[in-house]
């Protein structure tokens, strides 16, 4: 029997991270940034050394007793000029890039950060948690905006829309929902997935989301824009036939479902 991967051997690594964080390159593009352990790590793509750690307070006194949170998200601001981090104790830290200082820790979930993600413009910060709660949090303010209540099992993605206006959010309840982050409350759930929903991604102009699942498909949804909404004359019928959940995959049609 040939050993196939005998013909593969290792040409470098950047060293040994142990955290279930995401990682993201920069605005540059010539650094990449980890989570690792309480720590969260920036690394130099060219030469594979780490260059720059942003320590918590906590977790770089000594004299501490509790064990610092592991870091579980993190996020770029729009501008890369900052960076919120998420912990396994529910906390967000934001961070200064420039300095690499910590602006602010912001507290509200019970459970691990498990999403993150900014507005388009900066602004807002929206955090999903294991402990089923979304919070969108005023940036500048340094405070919560509004939580948001309704997913029966842990938050996996999500994705602000309309210049944050606009929340959407997976959980491996097996279900997407629409928030409304003016009203505060939830407009829109779309079912009928075969069981957890673990990713969103939404098109740079979005116009389009696409969801996956454990399931073999991905599911593509028109997402409308507040002035399609504000200038549409349908009647209540018609709104609901636009609702309507019908499966759709890569081989299938490419919309299947409005998101007002």
């Amino acid at each position: 029997m040939v050993k196939a991967y005998l013909r593969y051997e290792l040409a470098g690594a950047f060293g040994v991270i142990s955290s279930s964080s995401n990682v993201l390159y920069d605005a540059s593009g010539k650094q990449l940034i980890s989570g690792a352990l309480e720590n969260t790590a920036f690394w130099s793509v060219r030469q594979g050394t780490q260059i720059a750690t942003l320590t918590p307070e906590l977790a770089s006194s000594s004299t501490s007793a509790r064990a610092a949170a592991e870091v579980t998200h993190i996020a770029l601001s729009p501008n890369s000029s900052q960076l919120a981090a998420g912990y396994s104790d529910g906390s967000v830290r934001l961070w200064d890039i420039g300095s690499r200082t910590c602006l602010v820790t912001l507290s509200g979930h019970s459970g691990a950060v498990t999403a993150l993600q900014y507005s388009s413009n900066g602004a807002l910060l929206a955090s999903g948690s294991a402990d089923t709660t979304l919070i969108v949090w005023d940036v500048v303010g340094e405070a919560g905006l509004c939580r948001f209540k309704g997913h029966k099992d842990a938050v996996t993605d999500l994705a602000l829309v309309h210049q944050g206006n606009k929340l959407i959010s997976a959980s491996k309840d097996g279900c997407i929902k629409v928030w409304d982050v003016v009203l505060q409350h939830c407009s829109q759930t779309l079912i009928g997935f075969k069981g957890e929903v673990w990713s969103l991604a939404v098109s740079p102009d979005e116009a389009r989301l696409v969801a996956g699942c454990v399931g073999a498909d991905l599911r593509v949804y028109v997402i409308r824009s507040p002035d399609e909404i504000q200038g549409s004359s349908s009647s209540a019928a018609a709104a609901a036939a636009d609702s309507t959940r019908s499966e759709a995959d890569l081989d299938g049609p490419a919309e299947q479902a409005l998101i007002n």
